[in-house]
């Protein structure tokens, strides 16, 4: 059974102040009671009171489970009354004025998540600061009364606690800490400022004790949730004067003087009554929307619900993206409708490549694909197999039968992925049930057939089912039939593959974390099933951090089709497999071992890797974009033109054609070459000589390699026709207002 936590003064005195009024009473005026020697008690467990037929401490009879959340446990009593006797003149007429203390509750501040460990226990009896408050309402039954009076709990002659009453409306409240140990017996004395007399009290009182009710009765036990109403006009989540706090029916709405807490000890429920838009991260215990009411996540943004959901508008819960990301939302409850806008940029139709290439999945059931099929002729919608390493095109044309070749008829599977390219940039909408729970998904690794290729067996194209972020790294996965426990991931940004292997080497910007509708594959090295949990979701959503491993270097690539990255890490664990862009036009970097391409390789004692390269026409640069303190220098040769470069301090830049060697490059990484300093700026292409970064007047000439001129201009034309001349190494001499610049090139005429 789990127990109640009872928070310091300072911490309830702050949560029950938002009831009452901001101001500071102790400040308007002296007290009558003071302490006795300004001691300090703790540890109260027992609470009688004049009258009392029996005492009853908080002991283990009423340390119940706290609900989920932020509230207050309330031990309700309710007397006869306190007859207090003052005296005041008024028409020469003296009257006596009774305060009934309609409830009067010993409050302790509990808190509890369940299976998150945000619960903590009652603390022991040695606990420094452990209190009870005594929350009391009083109308008044006779003469108006004024705002002076104060209220003393005495132990004896000791002051155990004091406060003044506070009047809203015409309800006069106090709100009184208690200090004391057990057994203690508490006496309550009233002084009034206004006359500076103490007040007679008369009468009987008893107060009893019960855990049976639900009301604010006399004996109840009961738990009280304070809840945060949004009711502003400016979808504002972090501005104070847009909240109310209500607090069931106990307590007029008062307005919040401070944010909802999103502290897990602290976590409060939300009510949204207006529009409102969370542009942070949060985390609230029980969320209800209004009806017609949208509570929007920003895509910078982050809710986490860990109770209950009430929302039953699929338009009211909506979770937004935009270029930069995808907002993130946890919860825990099922039949959760909302929606989840998925953007899909198309800024490399500007550029020169085809249109951007997505990897999507569904946060979703039952949400249909026909609605995601592009209606444009050139583009479409596809699905992976993995035994034959084939996209199916799902978009129907007039040679299929059926509309969709999705094996789950016409809605996305959940956990599945699949991949779309449209011609503009926008919205795509994924509405409906949120996906919640564990998420089982089959993993195929095709061995043998007549259609099986090898080079991309076991890969399967899985799709994060939830409309949070989800991490690799987390416990929740089952996947101990992969191969590798890396992920891969089609980014649009770079028109490549990014990677991410547990441990924390990634490529091209991979991370451990991944969106809400984003795809991702797999490797299997067997037949099987890999399991999602709730664990994996988090809100968390870029690493930001440099991997500080000394072991490690990356050499990027990049050029006016995209960009890629090769990962060399010394140590022991499987080479990471290159998965080549879906644009033949893209540069690839990837090292071969004669048994396979792979984009992050681990070394033991190797000093030598031949580096590979594919791209279309065009000129690229090769950098060193990461190293590790292990690494004295990086040398890149190109084995086409005998140039060698320390990357460690310059990158290196090449034209590439497409009848140029894959295996042009040779990374070094020992101390022992020595660098050369060459530009690139010529190139061949279709029998001419293409030169390049001609700056003012200008000379171009061409040698062979037996030193002869064979072609001199001084006009620097750009392009120099190969008619004539034989197969063969020649350099170009280039004079411009930059100095002089050489380089060789081989031409195969």
């Amino acid at each position: 059974m789990r127990k109640f936590y009872f928070v310091t003064k300072i911490l309830l005195l702050v949560l029950f102040l938002q009831f009452a009024v901001n101001q500071d009473l102790y400040a308007q005026k002296d007290s009558f009671f003071t302490y006795n020697n300004n001691e300090y008690y703790r540890n109260v467990d027992d609470i009688t009171a004049p009258g009392l037929p029996y005492s009853h401490g908080l002991s283990e009879d009423y340390q119940l489970e706290a609900p989920l959340g932020n509230g207050l446990l309330a031990l309700s009593l309710l007397g006869a009354g306190y007859l207090v006797k003052k005296s005041r003149k008024n028409r020469n007429k003296k009257n006596n004025i009774k305060i009934i203390i309609l409830g009067m509750m010993i409050l302790g501040h509990g808190f509890s998540a369940e299976a998150q460990n945000f619960y903590f226990p009652k603390p022991a009896d040695n606990f420094d600061g452990n209190n009870m408050t005594v929350y009391g309402q009083l109308k008044i039954d006779g003469e108006f009364a004024d705002e002076n009076i104060e209220i003393g709990a005495f132990c004896g002659d000791e002051v155990r606690g004091r406060a003044f009453i506070i009047k809203q409306g015409s309800t006069y409240l106090f709100f009184l800490t208690l200090y004391g140990n057990t057994n203690d017996v508490i006496n309550l004395k009233f002084y009034d400022h206004s006359v500076e007399t103490e007040l007679n009290v008369g009468g009987d009182y008893s107060i009893t004790f019960s855990s049976s009710s639900t009301d604010l009765n006399a004996g109840a036990v009961n738990y009280y949730t304070i809840k945060y109403k949004f009711i502003g006009t400016d979808k504002d989540w972090n501005k104070v004067s847009n909240w109310q706090l209500v607090c069931d029916s106990w307590a007029e709405p008062q307005n919040a003087t401070q944010l909802p807490s999103s502290n897990p000890k602290m976590i409060d429920d939300i009510i949204v009554a207006a529009n409102l838009d969370a542009t942070s991260d949060y985390i609230v215990k029980d969320l209800e929307i209004i009806s017609e009411k949208v509570l929007t996540i920003a895509p910078s943004a982050s809710l986490e619900i860990i109770g209950d959901i009430a929302n039953d508008d699929v338009n009211a819960l909506v979770v937004n993206s935009d270029i930069n990301g995808t907002g993130s939302l946890i919860h825990n409850d099922d039949n959760v409708v909302a929606k989840v806008n998925c953007y899909f940029d198309n800024s490399s139709v500007t550029r020169e490549w085809n249109a951007d290439w997505h990897f999507i999945s569904s946060p979703v059931a039952n949400q249909t694909i026909e609605s995601f099929i592009p209606t444009e002729e050139n583009y479409d919608f596809y699905s992976w197999s993995e035994f034959n390493s084939t996209w199916y095109n799902q978009k129907k044309d007039d040679s299929q039968t059926n509309e969709f070749y999705t094996d789950n008829g016409f809605d996305f599977a959940k956990g599945r992925g699949y991949l779309v390219a449209y011609e503009n940039e926008g919205y795509k909408k994924f509405s409906g049930t949120l996906n919640n729970g564990d998420v089982t998904y089959p993993l195929s690794c095709s061995t043998d057939g007549e259609f099986v290729t090898e080079k991309y067996t076991g890969f399967n194209l899985l799709g994060n089912p939830y409309p949070s972020y989800i991490d690799w790294e987390a416990e929740g996965w089952t996947r101990d039939n992969l191969q590798l426990q890396t992920i891969w991931i089609y980014d649009d940004d770079v028109n490549n593959y990014i990677t991410y292997t547990l441990g924390g080497v990634a490529t091209n910007g991979g991370s451990q974390y991944i969106a809400p509708c984003q795809a991702f594959f797999v490797k299997a090295a067997s037949a099987g099933n890999i399991i999602m949990t709730n664990d994996i979701r988090t809100n968390e959503k870029s690493s930001f951090r440099k991997n500080d491993n000394e072991n490690i270097f990356k050499v990027r690539v990049n050029g006016v089709s995209g960009q890629d990255e090769i990962a060399v890490v010394k140590g022991d664990n499987d080479d990471v497999f290159k998965m080549f862009s879906l644009n033949d036009d893209a540069p690839s970097l990837y090292i071969n071992k004669g048994v396979g391409d792979y984009s992050v390789v681990y070394i033991d004692d190797e000093n030598t890797l031949p580096l590979s390269f594919e791209g279309g026409f065009a000129k690229y640069t090769i950098s060193l974009s990461e190293c590790g303190n292990a690494f004295d220098e990086i040398i890149l040769e190109d084995r086409m033109t005998g140039e060698k470069v320390n990357l460690m301090t310059e990158s290196y830049s090449f034209i590439y054609n497409d009848n140029d060697r894959k295996d042009r490059f040779v990374l070094t990484f020992d101390n022992s070459q020595q660098t050369t300093d060459n530009d690139y700026f010529a190139y061949i292409n279709n029998g001419e000589i293409i030169i390049n970064d001609i700056n003012g007047d200008a000379q171009i000439e061409i040698y062979d390699l037996m030193g002869r001129r064979v072609y001199e201009n001084a006009d620097a034309v750009s392009n120099v026709s190969t008619y004539g001349y034989s197969s063969g190494v020649y350099i170009i001499r280039k004079i411009d207002d930059e100095g002089i610049k050489t380089q060789k090139i081989l031409l195969n005429n």
